[in-house]
């Protein structure tokens, strides 16, 4: 099948695409309303407790219940056991700790440096999230706590209060996600999946019927594409579900993703279809409607016959083909691993509480160390001037550190803007035009409310500007809820909001300046380092009984798959650089997302080759299959290595040579298929072979065909303009 060169519409400079992005961003979507209607409720119930009852800490506990798990009921309840355990051992820990190390100013230094290591640590490294978010709060409030020897039991009892304020954030989250369960019972993830595939569908069918494309519906998926689906990734990450599931998951959000891209585009473009065209458009239709069945009731999608065929005049027709055909093979039980085979996704009884590479894994030693300095510097610089005021920098320094966006870039603006809306405009604005007329509780729970609600809306985006949410609500908090009674102490609110304007300087000056990286460098490089990675992952052939190479596949999996996260991380922070490279930089990014996405179908479809190739008794693979299926994926590796090659050169060079392809389909048909010697399961893995080398083809052709960095002149579909 042949490939047409295609590109996502998008504008060059950073000034045109900045104002819409910002629209498109804080648009209602379905579902943003009732996630922001928890956060606030969280948030709300959270401040009114710790008031009432004086409770320190308010500002963390309020600050837990905005950020703390939402993906399910399940996760929910699952982080909010785990957080509880975990401050049981803290609230042992930490003051015991303070107190024999925090007497002198020599050892005192030594624990806030290793205190705040381990904090880093944990953010990076913790396998579960929450946990790791409500544990950094603390600890880094605590620093502050223990500023200057004092009383013993006085350090002691605000350290416990502070962990008691975290543990009602979160016991008052889960409180209000039990109700919100038991009246809606909406699982976001699956409902997030399913509204972007309802509005292909009703594009698909009004293509079909020759209707015209509904203004809502072209609206739609216009936002759903600029907002991304972080957030569908981001619940599936953090979701109780096997490794397994979760590959599933991840992969038909990617899918997914890019189909609302291509969708978005093509209602943009073709107010209509010409009419060799509506009885594909209708096959498309009937596919998703068939998987969107089969998700709602949690069952597998069977497989559609929707066979992607090149359409000149329509590109995007064909990638939206291409994609919806990939998705019922995820599910479909001929392509699944098989249950009589060890699993290759889950280690049985592994209940992991770091993730796999968090001792080996250098990128993660420089994340915390970074961390860690830009903290100290902040701790430094308020201790040497006895302003204990500015103790919110190092607060600040960990909170920007719970983001997982890919570029230094954007974090500063991002951080910079949270900083201004709800420190500045918000946090002043109100101790000075509206807390002097308010004198009660009840006056102050509206405003709370309000700000929260502000704060969420924009912490609701995707991840490109979801964190200014959360320094929004932060620099918010840190002002009006530090103390008991209604602060009018102007004051306490500006050394409050310097503290988070040097934790802003001190880590831009770390990981802006002594260690820069451009983010559409970094998207390039790690999605090379993953192609190499399952290139060498389908060239291995290791034993069932030889445990090392076992584990080592296993690990080798999790790396991969924590690639793509960190790829679309990067690729979400490219828009926001600016230069005389962005173009390129932005024509690059729509390559990598639309091949990353057949690279995920690669990582999935692939997994009952490997475990049959790994954990298929011997007596039970045919000689003839075995021969098939190492020509096939040596053939494989040797694409992905050379695709590998050619875009690290055009990253040191910016220049493409185009390169001669080999169809790996063409390649299958002509080897011996074995005939009757195949058994059953292996003639459905030459089935899936056939569907991989589909993908496989599609890449290749697209890697091949134009350059990373080429900027098309007119894209094809802004022909129907």
């Amino acid at each position: 099948m042949a490939s047409e060169p295609i590109h996502l519409p998008h504008e060059e400079r950073f000034g045109e695409w900045f104002p819409d992005f910002l629209k498109k961003e804080l648009a209602p979507y379905p579902g943003r309303g009732a996630l922001v209607a928890r956060m606030v409720i969280s948030a709300t119930l959270t401040m009114i407790l710790i008031v009432t009852f004086r409770i320190p800490g308010g500002v963390v506990g309020a600050l837990s219940a905005f950020l703390f798990s939402r993906e399910n009921l399940v996760s929910t309840a699952r982080s909010a056991i785990f957080l509880i355990s975990a401050f049981a051992i803290g609230a042992l820990f930490i003051p015991v700790g303070a107190r024999l190390l925090a007497s002198t100013p020599e050892t005192h230094f030594l624990w806030v440096g290793g205190s705040l290591f381990l904090v880093f640590f944990l953010l990076r490294c913790l396998a579960n999230y929450g946990v790791a978010t409500g544990l950094a709060l603390v600890v880094s409030n605590v620093v502050g706590i223990w500023y200057l020897p004092g009383p013993a039991g006085t350090n002691v009892e605000l350290t416990l209060w502070l962990i008691a304020a975290t543990l009602i954030g979160a016991l008052v989250t889960l409180g209000v996600e039990v109700v919100f369960h038991a009246m809606y019972g909406r699982d976001d993830l699956l409902g997030g999946l399913d509204t972007r595939l309802a509005l292909i569908e009703d594009l698909m069918a009004r293509y079909a019927d020759r209707r015209p494309v509904e203004h809502a519906t072209q609206a739609s998926l216009a936002q759903f594409a600029i907002v991304g689906a972080g957030a569908l990734r981001r619940h599936a990450a953090r979701a109780s579900y096997t490794q397994l599931y979760r590959a599933r998951m991840t992969t038909l959000v990617s899918l997914v993703a890019r189909s609302i891209d291509f969708a978005a585009a093509l209602a943009d473009a073709y107010p209509s279809l010409p009419a060799e065209l509506e009885q594909r458009a209708a096959r498309v239709n009937r596919s998703i409607a068939d998987i969107r069945v089969c998700l709602s009731t949690r069952g597998r999608p069977c497989e559609a016959a929707l066979e992607p065929a090149p359409s000149p005049g329509t590109p995007l027709l064909s990638e939206i083909e291409s994609m919806v055909s990939l998705m019922p093979s995820i599910f479909s039980d001929e392509n699944a691993p098989d249950p009589t085979l060890e699993p290759i996704e889950d280690i049985p009884g592994a209940n992991r509480i770091f993730i796999a590479d968090a001792f080996s894994n250098p990128e993660h030693l420089r994340y915390v160390l970074g961390g860690t300095l830009a903290a100290m510097f902040c701790y430094v610089f308020y201790v040497a001037l006895a302003w204990p005021g500015l103790s919110t920098s190092v607060t600040t320094c960990v909170l920007t550190a719970l983001t997982t966006i890919g570029s230094s870039r954007q974090k500063q603006i991002l951080r910079v803007a949270g900083f201004v809306l709800g420190g500045v405009i918000a946090g002043l604005g109100a101790q000075i035009f509206v807390l002097p007329l308010i004198d009660s509780i009840g006056g102050f729970t509206v405003l709370f409310a309000t700000m929260t609600a502000v704060a969420a809306w924009i912490g609701t985006s995707s991840s490109r500007l979801s964190y200014a949410g959360v320094q929004f609500a932060f620099a918010f908090y840190l002002i009006h809820l530090s103390d008991f009674s209604i602060q009018t102490n102007l004051t306490v609110a500006r050394d409050r909001a310097l503290g988070v304007l040097l934790g802003i300087s001190m880590m831009w000056l770390v990981f802006e300046r002594l260690f820069p990286r451009s983010a559409a460098d970094e998207m390039v490089r790690i999605f090379v380092v993953n192609l190499r990675l399952l290139a060498d992952l389908a060239s291995l052939t290791p034993r069932r009984n030889d445990r090392a190479a076992v584990l080592r596949v296993r690990r080798q999996r999790e790396e991969i798959y924590r690639h793509f996260g960190d790829v679309t991380a990067q690729s979400d922070a490219v828009p926001f650089e600016t230069g005389p490279l962005r173009s390129g930089d932005m024509a690059a990014r729509d390559r990598i997302r639309r091949w990353q996405a057949s690279l995920r179908s690669f990582y999935l479809l692939e997994a009952p080759l490997l475990q049959f190739r790994i954990f298929g008794e011997g007596d039970t693979k045919s000689g003839a299959f075995t021969q098939f299926e190492d020509d096939f994926r040596f053939e494989c590796s040797r694409i992905f290595r050379e695709i590998a090659e050619s875009l690290e050169g055009q990253l040191a060079t910016r220049r493409h040579d185009p390169g001669t392809v080999a169809s790996l389909v063409r390649r299958l048909e002509a080897l011996p298929t074995g005939g009757d010697e195949f058994s059953d399961r292996e003639r459905a893995l030459a089935r899936l072979m056939r569907t991989i080398a589909q993908v496989v083809d599609r890449f290749q052709e697209d890697a091949a065909s134009e350059g990373l960095y080429d900027v098309p002149q007119i894209a094809a579909e802004s022909e129907g303009d």
